[in-house]
């Protein structure tokens, strides 16, 4: 694979003037880059891919857990703070995945700004995985959510 892509980039990088067979506007610009940074900043591309697909992945989950718990609070008449933080939670993730986009969208070479945005979105995404694990540990130690039955029920 590594070779194919140097041939590539060595054939790309021999042809300075576009002939009519090429089309200039849509030949990537990596004549002037190391293979090394090419291959880096692919896989920095996607993990930054990644942490966008997960993001939201995570926010329909949060947007779950808020339900189910809304359905058990009108239920058995309990008042729980695990669907405001499963909320908080969500725009936690939020952020994480328009960060990682926006990275997506704008990475260029040699552009430090975007690695660090692209850092930061990763960061806040560790951050929101902690916090669910935190609010999963509350769920199940909040409280006995088995109905109460009485004689009328039985």
């Amino acid at each position: 694979m590594k070779k194919t892509i140097r041939k590539f980039i060595s054939a790309m990088s021999v042809s300075k003037e576009p002939t009519d067979s090429q089309d200039p506007i849509n030949q990537p610009q990596i004549e002037h880059d190391s293979i090394d940074a090419f291959y880096q900043r692919m896989f920095d591309r996607d993990i930054y891919l990644h942490v966008s697909e997960v993001s939201v992945a995570m926010i329909g989950v949060c947007l779950t857990g808020v339900s189910i718990l809304n359905v058990d609070q009108d239920v058995n008449n309990l008042d729980t703070y695990v669907d405001n933080l499963l909320a908080i939670d969500s725009f936690i993730f939020l952020a994480a995945y328009l960060l990682s986009y926006w990275v997506v969208r704008v990475m260029t070479k040699g552009n430090r700004n975007v690695r660090r945005v692209g850092n930061i979105a990763n960061v806040i995404f560790l951050i929101g995985m902690v916090f669910m694990a935190i609010i999963c540990i509350c769920v199940v130690y909040q409280g006995d959510y088995t109905p109460k039955l009485t004689g009328a029920d039985l």
